[in-house]
């Protein structure tokens, strides 16, 4: 949705809102006065009045496509049965609140307490797939009382175009952010301003690594945006994600790409690209075969000299988006270029040649010096084969660094990323700047989840770590089968808390081969094959009998996306195999068979909880989009994400 379209829908919402709650013309007036600041940070907090029914209504703009988290901390237990709470709505949602439809039977997202399995019972979370630029976010205090609350999102930014309803937390002038941005970007020309919450930076910071950074200021990069794009695709099965963005209403579209090396056969025939509306988006992502899903793809032409190129034509219907999925499932490492007529290709992540050659020149030259001031200052240095440093000590930041690939160099483990993340006290994971320092925990530190000394951790974090680290024993009857498994050797456990009966989405009903020929066969667990081959479990799971809960490629590549690593990069990371194994039960559990609350021991020794919520089942969080696809040798069950098991 367009910023403009955002802010009407928002000013009706506000003028339905104030008409429910009956304020007088005067203060509706006021509402609709031009905001005088504006609050955009990943974490808010505030306070709604009670006694009211009253709503604050926030703008919630997704950082990229995929999931996202929105959790709820409020000074009160069970916040659900005391009248507050929190709903998430896209833009029909809103459109149908607007027009005077029940906001309980609208929404994307709604917050539960039940959402975290061992959750504060005053903390609520909701999760949806985003494919759209921006959502809102309704806060409802339905109480007597007013209620303090404290909201964070993974992977997205809050927005409260009235500067008035909620505040950035540990911003103690939050409110002059849009201003100051404003005048940055005036004496900068050259850079994009963004406003973050500084929470996304430790608080101690050596002075050194001020002066640099006052020397060679980050300049962000905006997104690339242009009729042609090209790109570069090396790797096996690897895509690139772009917008489609119509440049008039009903507009026709027709994309053209081309590619070389163009006299390749093999090239010629793995190599082309799908187009998905905002619907086929979410069903890929939930594990659908994205050729079942899109409204075009490309097709050959058969001009003489065009052999390698591909089109499609569509007519987009409104303005709505689109997703174009440029794809090589060929071993030819390839350079493509793709031509949109009748509309707008973005890329936002810089996967292109196009956005990269796009980037702004003070950018690079920033970065350099930054990273040539910081090396001098610091004794973690960084040299082209990884990233050193000790234990204890502090990183800084270099050109191309995620937290996952420090984590990976520096502790042996990408998966420690979150704890690296969560000691420094960092808002958003994925976002870390060129010149940063990076407090390096102990062993001992990073082990335990310890956070920094020199950042606060914000209570809404505090609460949610301490709930996610605090063990819980079920008070029900355990029931222990025995299954013997062929390697490794490991019993599967199973308690169970309730019994709940759920009907998921099934898959075929014959088996056509062992878990590993399956996988190798069908195209939404191509990474899964890779790693399997990698690891050598494929031999494994070609015989005896398993049970594998199997993250989708969609899953994977949000997986990637989060911690920056590449395809390759995963495959050669010494705890996939941890990892993959960790997706497996011994013996042949069917969808039926699952419980909510039942716990099982997986074959890399760590259990995994299950839950039963609205009809569909959850494993470790990742919900089970395709259920029972049987194999001669056990079963399969799709998941919509990589579980992760502990790492230490």
């Amino acid at each position: 949705m367009t910023q403009s379209k955002w802010r009407k829908f928002l000013t009706v919402a506000l003028l339905t809102a104030l008409l429910v709650t009956a304020l007088t013309p005067v203060v509706f007036a006021a509402e609709q006065a031009a905001p005088a600041f504006q609050v955009r940070a990943s974490e808010v907090t505030g306070t709604i009045p009670g006694g009211q029914f009253a709503k604050f209504w926030l703008g919630l703009t997704p950082d990229r496509p995929g999931t996202v988290t929105v959790t709820a901390s409020w000074d009160r237990a069970n916040p659900e049965a005391n009248g507050v709470g929190f709903y998430v709505l896209n833009e029909a949602n809103l459109s149908a609140v607007v027009n005077g439809q029940r906001i309980e039977n609208n929404n994307v997202g709604m917050g539960d307490t039940r959402f975290f399995l061992r959750g504060a019972d005053n903390v609520q979370g909701a999760s949806f797939r985003a494919t759209g630029e921006a959502y809102t976010i309704v806060v409802y205090n339905d109480s007597a009382t007013d209620a303090n609350f404290t909201l964070s999102v993974d992977n997205g930014v809050f927005v409260d175009d009235s500067g008035e309803q909620v505040r950035a937390v540990g911003a103690a002038a939050e409110a002059t952010a849009t201003a100051e941005a404003t005048e940055a970007a005036a004496e900068t020309p050259a850079a994009v301003a963004t406003v973050e919450a500084p929470a996304a930076t430790p608080e101690a910071t050596p002075t050194e690594t001020e002066e640099a950074a006052a020397a060679a200021p980050v300049v962000t990069a905006g997104p690339f945006r242009g009729a042609t794009i090209r790109g570069e695709l090396g790797e096996q099965y690897e895509q690139h994600y772009l917008g489609l963005e119509p440049e008039q209403r009903d507009s026709e579209i027709t994309l053209r790409l081309s590619f070389d090396p163009r006299d390749n056969q093999e090239l010629a025939r793995r190599m082309s690209f799908w187009v998905l509306d905002e619907t086929g988006l979410r069903r890929y992502q939930a594990g659908e075969n994205a050729s079942d899903v899109a409204i075009a793809n490309g097709n050959r032409v058969n001009t003489p000299g065009d052999e390698n190129v591909r089109q499609a034509s569509f007519t987009a219907p409104g303005l709505g988006t689109y997703t174009v999925i440029v794809y090589n499932n060929s071993r030819i490492p390839a350079t493509y270029e793709l031509v949109a007529t009748g509309a707008v290709l973005v890329d936002d992540s810089l996967q292109t040649i196009s956005a990269q050659e796009a980037a702004p020149a003070a950018a690079v030259s920033a970065t350099a010096a930054t990273t040539a001031t910081a090396t001098t200052t610091t004794a973690a240095t960084t040299e082209s084969t990884g990233r050193e440093g000790e234990p204890g000590g502090t990183y800084v930041v270099q050109s191309g660094d995620t937290l996952a690939l420090i984590a990976r160099d520096i502790y042996g483990d990408f998966r420690l990323y979150e704890q690296l993340c969560s000691f420094n006290n960092i808002a958003n994971c994925n976002l870390i700047e060129v010149g940063q320092v990076i407090n390096l925990p102990t062993r001992e530190q990073i082990g335990a989840g310890a956070a920094a000394p020199a950042a606060a951790t914000p209570a809404a974090t505090t609460a949610a770590t301490t709930a996610a680290t605090t063990a819980v024993t079920p008070t029900t009857t355990a029931v222990t089968p025995t299954t013997a498994v062929t390697t490794p050797t490991v019993a599967t456990t199973t308690t169970v808390t309730t019994t709940a009966t759920t009907t998921p989405t099934t898959g075929a009903t014959t088996a056509t081969g062992t878990i590993a020929q399956i996988a190798a066969n069908n195209p939404n667990f191509s990474i899964l094959s890779q790693a399997l081959r990698a690891t050598g479990l494929d031999a494994t799971l070609s015989s005896g009998e398993y049970t594998v809960f199997a993250p989708t490629d969609a899953a994977f590549n949000e997986l990637l996306a989060q911690t920056g690593l590449t395809t390759a990069q995963l495959l050669q990371a010494g705890e996939l195999s941890q990892i993959l194994r960790y997706h497996v039960l011994s013996g042949n559990v069917a969808s039926t068979d699952i419980t909510n609350g039942m716990r099982a021991t997986t074959v890399e020794g760590k259990p995994v909880t299950f839950e039963i919520r609205d009809g569909s089942v959850y494993i470790n969080g990742a919900r089970v989009t395709v259920a029972d696809i049987p194999a001669t040798n056990g079963v399969i069950h799709a998941i919509s994400a990589v579980i992760l098991p502990p790492a230490q």
